[in-house]
């Protein structure tokens, strides 16, 4: 019988019922709301009304159209059956293919798991929605009862093998190889998971007119290309993840890749960077080395008046001082440079005065160089030996210190005593390499 209604839906202008097979049509309820029209089997819409499922259609109502056909109605617009979509598509691709086939093969063993077992599922039982999402509208019922444990239901492989028809031939053969042998629902997941990576399907595009509503199609992503050392990698989707990430990064340029770093990482970055510049440069490092600085060591004790008289040879020959490098052999720094590097002044001077007259005996350049300041009046004067041995006899050379006369800052005069009792005066400085003498006056 042929209507323009059915119940109490107004279907659209133009539009008749029944459908043709496998058809649907759409109208309007009497609150104004959208809806679409198909005829289904009371198994399946049960099912369906009984349990929810993304991928699976949504019963508003049901009622009985005047030839007792059970009338499904969901919510509208219609999508595209699948069918008409592939005509319309050409070949399909993997990650389409895998788009489709998951959620709908989920939908029926989620059916089957209540206890509605599917037997048959073509492309004609399956819809893209608005989302662009596949969604099950329909099937053979086989039987009414819990799929038995270790079986596949025929539905899910009908439609992977009807799928499959509408691939390239080389991804048919990989899905469609020895399947019918999985144990579970699992591992024919798993088989339409390797095919490929999924790629979004095209959606409905809304119109003011329902019949001009069509899906537009939008070309999937093509494959990255891969260079040619890649062919020797074995087969594995890890490696095939990891080769298209390097290609992808690769195909950026390094400018662009840093362009792309929001200024925010910059500056964070940039703080790191420097508080491990700061924090390297504020610890301080072991130098390893074995000389203590001024700072480090223990002055040796000021000799006192008669102690420094009694430092002296008993023949009264200054050629008997040891200079300041003749420490003990076993002792890797000497109290004479200890003395010298320390911040007593007198002991100080003590021993540089006694080392300057060994350098008078055995005058070298090496000796006098750690005894005076370079540049300083009794460097002048000294240097005068290494040339004339006979003008040592004009050096004032005291051995002795007797006490601090006065101090400015690192420089210090001594009152001192040659090795005949004579008074001499004796300024030394304190430099980075210790203390060095600077000025012999007699008197």
């Amino acid at each position: 019988m042929v209507t323009s209604s059915l119940g109490p839906y107004r279907l659209d202008q133009g539009s008749v019922w029944p459908p043709p097979p496998g058809g649907t049509v759409e109208g309007t309820s009497p609150g104004g709301r959208r809806v679409v029209l198909r005829r289904s089997s009371p198994a399946l819409v049960a099912a369906a009304d009984s349990t929810q499922h993304p991928h699976l259609l949504r019963p508003l109502d049901v009622l009985a159209d005047g030839d007792g056909v059970l009338v499904v109605v969901t919510d509208g617009p219609a999508g595209e059956r699948l069918d008409v979509w592939a005509r319309r598509r050409g070949t399909m691709s993997g990650g389409e293919a895998v788009t489709i086939l998951l959620p709908v093969i989920a939908a029926v063993a989620h059916l089957a798991r209540r206890g509605t077992v599917l037997d048959d599922v073509g492309l004609e039982q399956v819809e893209v929605d608005g989302r662009g999402a596949p969604v099950l509208v329909g099937g053979r019922v086989a039987r009414l009862g819990a799929q038995p444990p270790g079986s596949v239901p025929g539905g899910a492989l009908a439609l992977v093998r009807a799928v499959a028809r509408e691939l390239p031939p080389h991804e048919r053969d990989r899905l469609t190889d020895e399947m019918g042998t999985e144990a579970s629902v699992e591992e024919l997941v798993e088989r339409v998971h390797d095919l490929a990576r999924p790629v979004p399907l095209p959606t409905v595009v809304p119109s003011a007119d329902t019949a001009a509503s069509r899906v537009e199609w939008r070309p999937p992503p093509a494959e990255p290309t891969r260079s040619g050392w890649t062919s020797v990698l074995p087969e594995s989707a890890l490696l095939d993840g990891l080769a298209d990430w390097w290609e992808a990064v690769s195909a950026v340029p390094v400018l662009g890749r840093l362009r792309s770093v929001r200024p925010r990482s910059w500056v964070l970055g940039g703080l790191v960077v420097l508080s491990l510049v700061v924090g390297a440069a504020v610890v301080p490092g072991n130098s390893g080395s074995d000389v203590p600085s001024a700072d480090t060591v223990q002055p040796a004790p000021t000799p006192s008046t008669g102690s420094t008289s009694d430092a002296a040879p008993p023949d009264g020959d200054p050629g008997a001082v040891a200079s300041v490098h003749d420490g003990a052999a076993d002792d890797p720094v000497s109290q004479e440079e200890t003395a010298v590097r320390g911040d007593d002044a007198i002991a100080a001077a003590t021993v540089l005065l006694r080392a300057r007259v060994t350098c008078a005996r055995e005058p070298s350049t090496s000796c006098l160089a750690d005894v005076d300041q370079a540049g300083s009046p009794v460097s002048a004067g000294d240097s005068l030996v290494l040339t004339d041995i006979e003008a040592v006899d004009d050096l004032v050379l005291p051995t002795d210190v007797v006490s601090e006369v006065q101090r400015l800052g690192e420089t210090v005069l001594l009152a001192c005593r040659t090795s005949d009792d004579e008074p001499a005066s004796v300024l030394v400085v304190r430099t980075e390499a210790g203390w060095r003498l600077r000025e012999v006056l007699r008197g």
